[in-house]
């Protein structure tokens, strides 16, 4: 095929541009952005100023040598074969080629029926993009292992067939996480299990893998919060900025790549809340405001918001004026500024994020039951409560009463007088 005049830098932001189209997550984006300037500096150092096909074949190797020598793990590594692939498809076809990667494919072959299985499990769960890779690529291992074992090109996968899989396979061949290999056989058996299969009877959907030791978020107190915000100079652009974007992390519990991704079009005004589409899990969210965020966000944009084209609330305070970029700007670092300035102690792990806990933690203390504080931190469960919240010492201590206020007509403990002491 004859080699086409491309320019690298447009090629990459044409394909950054169709990888957002096609409905990957921002957060995912910019592993493929930064994935992409690598591939752009090596092109530079290795002379590459137009695309080659030459360019693909050299930064595969480069990045083998890496994971080789330990430099990248392999799931980086595959991750960024992946990139360079979808630069490649897309120079010589004009199309982006978002298909699982061909070497995966070669590594586990199976038959056309289970290829069909899978395909048909991963439409089920609406697995798009990279997830669908992922667990497609484990799908594929899991039936490459039944068909060897088995010796038969039909496949009746029965709870000891998954288990065997992933109890004597996966510890010895996994080369990714094992809590990735778990969510696809989860999302095999579920599919299977809508089937109605009857070879299926354990419930795979309470596996879980090892986790690690739960990291405690250390939160501001009330007190802490009010000194800092005291040392925010209001009289200049900057600080009226900032003192909104601390306000608002308090008082909504955002993460701070939503603060930097929140629109002019996302604040109801008039009913005193903001809708966003988190980042993380692309999930919407609505949260109320209350009056002191508002006017600080009101002041921001009417007397210190730099004129701009662009829709996000919060800009860069030098020209060209754009939106704080989602990974390189962090607010950290001006939230420790003013915490220096008020003299408030320097605790390992409290960051920006720490204002996110202190925000549950208020709500918590102020009797908010969990499941309620979970649905505004955005949570698709209480389980990832847990490095936000600290247990309520006057609700423990409701629950460690006696049985003396309370009817007992059953068991033991019925009917008489105790003695108190016993």
């Amino acid at each position: 095929m004859e080699q086409k005049d491309l320019d690298l830098q447009h090629l990459a932001g044409t394909l950054l541009s169709q990888i957002r189209n096609y409905g990957i997550k921002d957060i995912s984006c910019e592993q493929y952005e930064i994935v992409l300037k690598r591939i752009l500096s090596f092109a530079n150092e290795s002379g590459y100023d137009h695309y080659h096909t030459k360019l693909r074949e050299e930064f595969d190797t480069f990045i083998d040598s890496k994971v080789k020598d330990g430099k990248f793990c392999y799931e980086y590594g595959r991750f960024q074969h992946r990139v360079i692939r979808m630069l490649d498809s897309m120079a010589v076809t004009g199309k982006v080629d978002f298909s699982a990667t061909q070497r995966n494919h070669r590594m586990y072959k199976v038959t056309e029926k289970s290829y069909a299985t899978i395909q048909q499990a991963l439409d089920y769960h609406n697995l798009m993009g990279e997830s669908r890779v992922e667990m497609d690529i484990v799908m594929r291992h899991f039936f490459h292992y039944a068909e060897k074992i088995t010796g038969s090109e039909d496949i009746l996968v029965t709870d000891k067939l998954l288990m065997d899989f992933f109890t004597q396979v996966l510890p010895s061949t996994n080369k990714g996480s094992m809590g990735r290999s778990l969510r696809a056989i989860k999302y095999l058996s579920a599919y299977l299990k809508s089937l109605k299969q009857s070879d299926l009877k354990l419930d795979f959907s309470q596996l879980n893998a090892r986790s690690s030791h739960v990291r405690v978020i250390p939160p501001y107190s009330q007190a802490e919060l009010k000194s800092l915000i005291e040392k925010i100079d209001t009289s200049t652009k900057v600080g009226v900025r900032n003192l909104a974007i601390i306000l608002l992390a308090f008082d909504t519990g955002l993460r701070s790549v939503d603060i930097k991704a929140l629109c002019l079009k996302d604040i109801d005004w008039y009913n005193g809340r903001i809708q966003v589409r988190q980042s993380k899990t692309n999930v919407p969210l609505q949260l109320p405001l209350s009056g002191k965020v508002m006017n600080a966000i009101a002041e921001y944009i009417l007397n210190a918001r730099p004129d701009s084209k662009h829709d996000e609330v919060f800009l860069t305070t030098k020209a060209p004026y754009k939106p704080l970029n989602k990974r390189r700007y962090g607010f950290s670092n001006l939230l420790d500024n003013y915490a220096f300035d008020a003299g408030i102690e320097k605790i390992s792990g409290r960051g920006f994020h720490s204002l996110r806990r202190s925000f549950a933690v208020e709500l918590s203390e102020a009797g908010v039951s969990i499941e309620t504080i979970s649905q505004l931190l955005g949570h698709k469960s209480i389980a990832e409560d847990k490095p936000y919240l600290s247990y309520n010492r006057e609700q423990v201590a409701f629950c460690a009463i006696d049985f003396r206020e309370i009817p007992v007509v059953n068991g033991i403990y019925a009917g008489g007088d105790h003695d108190e002491n016993n």
